[in-house]
């Protein structure tokens, strides 16, 4: 999948629910198998991580994702054949990737984006990668056909968020809060507050991270005009406290399933009655 295809599912969806998953975390084969439940519990995009040792913009619940993932041995070459597996496993699901800047430098710019198209990857986000910095990978991006994503946070000036936005060609993402994800540093009303000042200043799709945990946020960050709405530390959480090494993960699976359809069922629709979202098709 690339970018036309993550185009297509914004033109023909208006909201999306994103998983955030660490790829190879707790194990690669687990960390398939929760993507995999992920969509079948009404999940229409995932953000999936490449590990790293020193994730910056990540708090402690995606660091030990991270930590887990690179003890089960996921190299960025391994990362890609999981995405490989993830997209097979979910074809249609547009596959937003998380990847810090030293892994795509070690591979090449060029080479990581092709890379990762040819992986069933639908965008690219950087978060260590200033605007001023990012020219040559935004390039790469759309030689590739690799959407390029960009982070604007609530002290971002307006004009500095103007520019991200029109540099990014996919979405532009809203850090909910300055600082690492997973801390609830922002109350809900000035998190809405945030979503709906930017809904009226960029005309780009909005995604929304950072602290997001229930779906009555997520309610909240799509009334107020996001189009994505992630949730990383909360679910990064649910395979900590479930996962056992003795290599049995169907618990595992089961917790991570049910708390991705709490975030699902209705999230789009405060109104509608209780019952899952349209599901999008997983083998």
């Amino acid at each position: 999948m690339s970018r036309s295809e993550l185009e297509r599912a914004l033109a023909q969806q208006r909201h999306h629910v994103s998983p955030f998953l660490m790829l190879g975390d707790p194990t690669p084969a687990l960390s398939v198998a929760l993507a995999r439940a992920a969509v079948a519990a009404g999940a229409s995009m995932l953000e999936l991580g490449f590990p790293f040792s020193d994730p910056c913009a990540d708090g402690p619940a995606i660091e030990a994702a991270a930590l887990r993932a690179r003890q089960s041995g996921v190299s960025t070459a391994q990362a890609l054949l999981l995405l490989e597996r993830v997209r097979a496993a979910c074809p249609g699901v547009p596959l937003n990737l998380l990847v810090y800047g030293n892994l795509v430098h070690a591979r090449g710019p060029a080479a990581f984006c092709r890379d990762a198209v040819a992986a069933g990857a639908s965008s690219l986000l950087v978060p260590d990668l200033p605007l001023e910095e990012g020219a040559l990978l935004r390039a790469c991006c759309r030689d590739a056909g690799l959407g390029a994503v960009l982070l604007v946070g609530p002290a971002t000036p307006p004009s500095r968020a103007q520019a991200i936005a029109e540099a990014s060609d996919a979405f532009v993402y809203l850090a909910a809060h300055q600082g690492t994800t997973g801390e609830p540093r922002t109350d809900d009303e000035a998190r809405a507050a945030f979503v709906a000042r930017s809904a009226r200043a960029i005309a780009a799709p909005l995604c929304v991270g950072f602290g997001l945990r229930s779906r009555a946020q997520i309610r909240q960050v799509f009334a107020a005009g996001a189009a994505i709405a992630v949730v990383g530390s909360h679910l990064a959480q649910v395979v900590e406290r479930h996962w056992r090494a003795d290599g049995d993960g169907r618990a595992l699976l089961a917790a991570f399933a049910s708390a991705c359809t709490a975030l699902t069922t209705d999230a789009a629709d405060p109104h509608a009655a209780e019952g899952p979202t349209r599901r999008t098709s997983c083998s």
